[in-house]
């Protein structure tokens, strides 16, 4: 059997061979890796942001149905103050003007 030792890889060689190859598909997920962290980093600011504005909206929210709850109890008196007033004339427009 001839050896052709030219065309023929050492088993020295072909691990030589498997090891770059798996350096660099692990340089490749490595780099994959950090580019999805970097996304995630990213896109957890944006969260950060999001919150922060909602917190805002919602803090400006409260704050605008609290000044509605007033101006539905003023609105609500004067409602009252009216209808008694309009009582007031109901009962002296009844009496007629007979002093």
């Amino acid at each position: 059997m001839p050896d052709d030792h030219e065309e023929r890889l050492t088993i020295l060689e072909r691990a030589q061979l498997l090891h770059d190859a798996t350096l660099r598909r692990h340089g490749e997920m490595l780099d994959r890796h950090e580019d999805s962290r970097l996304q995630h980093e990213a896109q957890m600011a944006r969260m950060e942001a999001l919150l922060e504005q909602q917190t805002r909206t919602q803090t400006a929210i409260s704050e605008i149905a609290d000044r509605l709850i007033q101006r539905q109890d003023q609105h609500e008196e004067i409602l009252r103050r009216l209808a008694q007033t309009l009582d007031a004339i109901r009962d002296m427009l009844d009496r007629g003007n007979g002093h």
